[in-house]
């Protein structure tokens, strides 16, 4: 291959011996390989075709490809190209695990990063999860290999904490509480819930498994930007909703990781701050794990 190139770099040397003013083709074949040299606007391209191991006739797969401009070239090198474990095998694009569908169970946290339930909250854990789509999305390479990628989306969707126990979420004038029921009140099917549009920014990793697909992982910050905050519940059998806003944060900011396979994947997502606003309601942390689908 190297001498391939050198050959390529002698005859752009000589161009004008090859072409003059207007654009011209040349296509040379050098042991069993051909080179064609595209020449015309001021730019030059050179691309390396794979030869057959038959006879003499010439497979067109593309090998190498490289555009001058003034006799200079067009390759970059990126920041991240120096890591150990970059491959410098070329690819052809960088598929970014972005736009999905995903469906995972949530949990409330007493603490931040804690991943076991709440003290003051008894979530019913399969009844307690969040739905949604990420329906746009695009990505910027960081590596000359397509290896690594920052990535960026939007998308919107449902959540809902389900309580387990004869317990609602209550919103009075100094906050937000979890009142138990009793003789006279009894809840049933409560639950806090609200829709959301989120917005992920991520770097991926990803490389080719042969013939078979991409291994990916991916992490960043995701902005959360929440509404229809609504508590409702069953009262003695009539749904009722017992409070909108419920002093919810608008706004939250969280970590999301994301690995998987191909078209598929598993993701967990962790709140860095509490549900509620400060002094206004009891310390939760949400969080939530589950699969993807990507497109």
């Amino acid at each position: 291959m190297k001498q391939l190139i050198l050959v390529a770099f002698l005859l752009l040397s000589t161009t004008s011996i090859i072409a003059q003013e207007t654009a011209q083709d040349t296509t040379l074949v050098l042991n069993g390989q051909k080179i064609v040299i595209k020449q015309g606007d001021g730019k030059m391209k050179v691309r390396i075709y794979g030869a057959t191991s038959e006879g003499d006739s010439i497979e067109n797969k593309q090998i190498f490809e490289g555009v001058y401009l003034d006799g200079k070239s067009m390759e970059r090198r990126t920041l991240l190209d120096g890591l150990p474990f970059t491959q410098k095998k070329h690819r052809n694009y960088f598929n970014p695990h972005v736009s999905s569908l995903y469906f995972g169970y949530t949990q409330l946290s007493s603490d931040f990063y804690g991943f076991g339930g709440n003290k003051m909250a008894d979530l019913n854990s399969f009844k307690s999860w969040e739905i949604g789509g990420t329906v746009f999305s695009t990505d910027l390479p960081l590596s000359r290999d397509l290896h690594w990628a920052a990535t960026f989306g939007l998308g919107w969707g449902y959540r809902s904490f389900r309580l387990d126990d004869n317990a609602a979420f209550i919103r009075t004038d100094e906050g937000t509480t979890i009142q138990q029921g009793d003789a006279e009140t009894d809840y049933a099917k409560s639950r806090l819930r609200y829709f959301y549009f989120r917005i992920p920014l991520a770097i991926e990793w990803q490389t080719q498994v042969p013939r078979r697909g991409s291994v990916f992982l991916s992490a960043g910050p995701e902005i959360e930007i929440r509404h229809g905050i609504k508590s409702m519940a069953k009262v003695n059998g009539d749904s009722q909703t017992l409070g909108n806003g419920m002093y919810v944060r608008p706004v939250g900011v969280n970590l999301l990781v994301q690995a998987g396979y191909d078209d598929y994947g598993i993701y967990l997502r962790y709140s860095t701050y509490g549900l509620f606003e400060k002094n206004k309601g009891p310390e939760m942390y949400p969080l939530s794990f589950g699969l993807c689908w990507y497109w």
